[in-house]
């Protein structure tokens, strides 16, 4: 009876060990570099923005806003997954006066895990 018990419990330790490193090996796609970059001051306004992620991305299910002081949404079109890069998320933006950007994103990579962020940046006058 001991030995039963003794093989349950291995088979037990096994089986732990096992669905931990599984579930180690799935991924969130979260922002490696942004441009223009989180909390910066930048004196030329960009005519794009683009976040790189640390994970590809899935391009049906991932965006970016961004939006002004008032909350007047100042991207144009729909944000894309670059097409030879799947890590790479951009968007076009209307000329941005001197002031205080909110970007908001969310993504989801290819394991269909989902994250989401917000961060600012200036154009100064």
């Amino acid at each position: 009876m001991n030995n039963r018990i003794l093989a349950a419990a291995f088979a037990a330790t096994l089986l732990s060990a096992t669905l931990l490193s599984a579930t180690g090996a799935f991924a969130h796609a979260y922002p490696q570099t942004e441009l223009p970059a989180k909390g910066s001051t930048i004196k030329t306004a960009p005519a794009a923005l683009w976040i790189e992620f640390d994970d590809e991305l899935e391009p049906k299910f991932t965006g970016v806003k961004v939006t002004d002081a008032m909350g007047m949404v100042m991207s144009e079109g729909p944000a894309t997954v670059s097409a030879t890069d799947s890590h790479h998320l951009s968007i076009a933006l209307k000329p941005l006066p001197p002031g205080q950007y909110t970007v908001t994103w969310h993504a989801t990579d290819t394991d269909t895990h989902k994250t989401h962020g917000v961060y600012s940046f200036t154009v100064a006058p």
